[in-house]
Order: C-alpha cells, then structure tokens, then sequence
C-alpha cells in the first residue's frame, strides 16, 4: 500500500508542477519567406532569435523537447521603402506566435532592419587573393582553381556601382610547408555596405611530392671564335632536379649546359657553366659543379 500511495502522489505532484508557469531561454531559428524573385535582401538577418519565455510546464516540455519551432517573417508584411523592418513589438508577436501563445520576454535582437534591392546586381570578376608555399619535398602543380571567376554584387536601392570598383578579391589565403592537395572555403571581401553572392568560394591546390632525378648533359661551347677551340673537362656534366611524381615517367627535358668563350679569364683556370631551358615544371635544378677546367687550342 506504501509503494502504490508513494506513486500516486508522485504523479499528483508531477500533474500539479506541470501547471506551474517557468520562465526559461532558448533560441528559435528566423525564416523569412514569401520574398520576391525580383529581391535581394542586402543583408540575410538572424539565423535565429535568443527568447526568454514564461509558459507552463507541459508546453515548456513541448518546446524542448519537440520540434523547435520557426520564427516566420513575411516579407509581404514587413517591407518598408527599401527595408525590412520588424520591431521589438513585431517580434514579440511573431515568437508569440510561433510558441502557441507563450509569454515573451526578451528578444534578442530586438529588431530586424535589413535593407533590399530589386536590382539584377553587378556581375564582377573575382581575384584570388593567396601565397601559398610547399615543404622542401612537395611542388604546386598548375595553377589554383576557384568553383567561380566571378561574383554577382548587390548594393542597397539608390546606390550605383562605384566607377573605380573593377574586381573583388577574395580573403587572404596564407599557407606555408603544404605537403599534400587541399580545397578550403575562403570568403569574399565585400564592398561596405553591398552584399556579394556567393559570399565565398572554393579554392583548390593540387600538391604532389618530388622525385629526384638527374641526367648528364654534353657542355657546350659558345661565342667560340673562328679558328679556336674550346675545350672543357669534364666534357659532360651531371643535371640534378626533382619532378612532380606524377610527371616522372613523362619528363623528358632537354637542359643545355653552355660554356661561354667571353668569360674566359687568364686569371682563371676554370670557366663558369650556365644552364638553360629549365622546364617550369621541374624543381631545384643545379648542377654537380658551377664550373669546369678547360684548354684552348689554336
């Protein structure tokens, strides 16, 4: 008998507690709706109110527990000479609304003042703003890519494309020691007051590691005068470098390694080397030495 009466007053208390009114927080997530195709908003607004509530118990547990509700704007509603604009008093009714009759509190924010155009926007190019550098072992292959090469810029009604406004560029993007691809989400640099769709874009750099190779390559005498003959020892040299992996199979370049009569020099027995036709995509090229002896006959 004990057990049932201690359950039936633990149900009679839970009962009388749940018609007891709280005040409690929470944060409702904004829709704004029925807006025009023709309309920009300038800004997007909340993504969701802050609310201090006071209701009973069971409604506390359904707003909690449940579905949390939507706050609803209509557009329709609101619009103002250019601007969406919402009270205080206009929200509180709205998240009255939204939460079946609820006492409101606070709302933060307190009210909503967005500005909007009908203007088809300003299609701009986009620059990409980075400096990116890899570690000792790893090369950037071709150049960064964007999912867009230009943006679309809104500005609020009245306001006109700014004549030296050419280009928007993108956040500065600053890496350093990448050693593998990646894509990152970097934002777009807005002008003051204008609102840039998309506000952001990817970018991709494709990253691979380096092999070493190298090749031996016959000097080349020039600038030789008529009846002289230049002779370097050794008569080939060592080309080291490194190549992207994924090109290690294909590479196949055609270095020249020259050794040039007008920098020879009494004082000196040996000449300077100087390489040429270096291919972009290739990392690190020297040679085994800078120099080489040489002789001259006549």
């Amino acid at each position: 008998m004990f057990l049932i009466f201690l359950a039936v007053s633990t149900i009679l208390w839970f009962v009388m507690s749940m018609s007891d009114e709280e005040q409690f927080d929470m944060r409702l997530p904004v829709q704004i709706t029925h807006v025009p195709d023709s309309v920009t908003l300038i800004s997007p607004g909340p993504e969701a109110l802050s609310v201090s509530l006071t209701t009973h118990g069971t409604q506390k547990l359904r707003l909690q527990f449940s579905h949390t509700p939507t706050v609803n704007v209509d557009f329709r509603a609101y619009r103002s000479k250019g601007r969406l604009l919402l009270s205080s008093a206009d929200l509180k009714g709205l998240v009255r609304t939204a939460t079946d009759g609820s006492q409101v509190g606070v709302v933060i924010p307190d009210s909503i003042n967005i500005p909007y155009t009908t203007h088809p926007g300003y299609r701009l190019p986009l620059r990409l703003d980075s400096k990116v550098t890899t570690g000792p072992n790893a090369s950037i292959i071709g150049r960064p890519r964007m999912s867009t090469d230009s943006v679309r810029v809104y500005f609020p009604g009245g306001k006109t494309l700014p004549h030296s406004l050419r280009y928007l560029t993108t956040e500065p993007l600053r890496l350093t020691d990448v050693g593998a691809s990646f894509t990152r989400r970097v934002r777009v640099i807005a002008p003051a007051g204008a609102r840039v769709v998309p506000d952001s874009v990817s970018v991709s750099y494709d990253v691979e590691p380096l092999i070493i190779k190298h090749r031996k390559v016959v000097i080349e005498p020039v600038n030789v005068p008529s009846g002289v003959k230049l002779i370097t020892f050794p008569a080939q040299i060592d080309v080291y470098y490194m190549v992207p992996m994924s090109l290690y199979a294909t590479t196949n370049p055609r270095f020249r390694v020259q050794a040039d009569y007008r920098l020879v020099s009494p004082s000196s027995k040996k000449l300077r080397l100087r390489l040429s036709d270096v291919p972009d995509e290739l990392v690190n090229v020297h040679l085994s030495a800078d120099s080489a002896e040489y002789i001259i006959e006549r």
